[in-house]
């Protein structure tokens, strides 16, 4: 195991493994996991965007926060926080497209009682203290996360974890199954369709027709699924290749993230960044929906949450290979 000395903030990866998993995060970029690797046959099971990893203070043309947030956006697994989705202007400041967290650089220690590591950061546009565990336990990573106002002043907030799983776990014979039980559309991509236009787990409104979101497509089917899942019996998803023998399961805190976000791309996007060459599944437990930005999350389901002055929540997540 390689761990930075702590108050380090490096923009190359860092690795954790033991004697099932391998996994590099990014403490200058958000402490992002950007790869996580089955140590057997190195089989990796992220989605990793072929446009690669942008450098932290790389010079860019101007841009809009959507795009911004994009080229800085590499697939894998990343805090979103907060905010997510549409940027918004907040307390006098904009949050950006997905937060100031997946961007943020982490001050890094190793933990004392096990292959893992503690990431912490003060974030610049919410009064909001940042700490990340992410730790190996044979088969699997659990990621805790506490959030702390160190202010005098109550903030309003969204927060998600996102995962983005490719080939070859995503493949047309991958099937997903959850705990959810019902599921709303996403009118930004299926048209004519509202969020009331709800269905029972895993059929959901689509383009041509009701889809099943259970089952995969293959890289090729140019098409784009975006949904809501919620009201889950339990809190937990799994993948699964039945040609690999191959499977992941996420198991997350329902309390503090009663909602997961669901989208597949499969070569369905013509315009930057993708055109037309992206193949993943994106799972994201949340505590809010949909993902258009807090003032939305407000208006539309009344799902944002608040901070208040002083107070630490905390959540978890953990991804299993079975």
């Amino acid at each position: 195991m390689t761990i930075p000395a702590t108050g380090t903030t490096p923009a190359t990866g860092t690795n954790l493994a033991n004697d099932d998993l391998r996994l590099t995060f990014l403490p200058g970029r958000g402490g992002a996991i950007t790869s996580l690797q089955r140590v057997s046959d190195g089989l990796e099971l992220l989605w990793q965007a072929p446009w690669g990893v942008l450098p932290p203070g790389t010079v860019r043309p101007p841009a809009t926060a959507s795009t911004s947030a994009t080229e800085n956006w590499s697939g894998g697994w990343r805090t979103l926080f907060p905010n997510s989705g549409r940027n918004v202007t907040l307390y006098g400041a904009d949050l950006g497209t997905d937060g100031e967290a997946c961007l943020a650089p982490y001050d890094v220690t190793p933990v004392d009682d096990g292959i893992g590591v503690t990431l912490s950061t003060r974030l610049t546009r919410m009064p909001i203290r940042l700490t990340r565990t992410v730790r190996l336990d044979g088969p699997r990573v659990r990621v805790s996360e506490t959030v702390r106002n160190e202010s005098g002043q109550d903030v309003e907030v969204m927060w998600a974890q996102e995962l983005c799983f490719g080939a070859p776990l995503l493949s047309p014979t991958t099937t997903l199954t959850t705990g959810a039980s019902v599921v709303r559309p996403d009118p930004d991509t299926t048209h004519s369709v509202g969020y009331d236009d709800v269905m029972p787990w895993p059929r959901t409104q689509g383009n041509s027709g009701v889809v099943n979101l259970r089952k995969s497509v293959a890289a090729d089917a140019a098409l784009t699924r975006k949904a809501y899942l919620s009201d889950f019996s339990e809190p937990k998803a799994t993948l699964r290749n039945p040609e690999l023998d191959l499977a992941v399961e996420l198991t997350w805190d329902g309390e503090q993230m009663p909602f997961c976000w669901y989208e597949l791309d499969a070569g369905g996007q013509d315009a930057f960044p993708h055109f037309l060459g992206s193949y993943y599944l994106a799972l994201s437990p949340s505590t809010s929906w949909p993902r258009q930005g807090v003032h939305d999350a407000r208006r539309i389901s009344s799902t944002s949450i608040w901070v208040t002055a002083g107070q630490e929540r905390t959540t978890w997540i953990e991804l299993s290979l079975l």
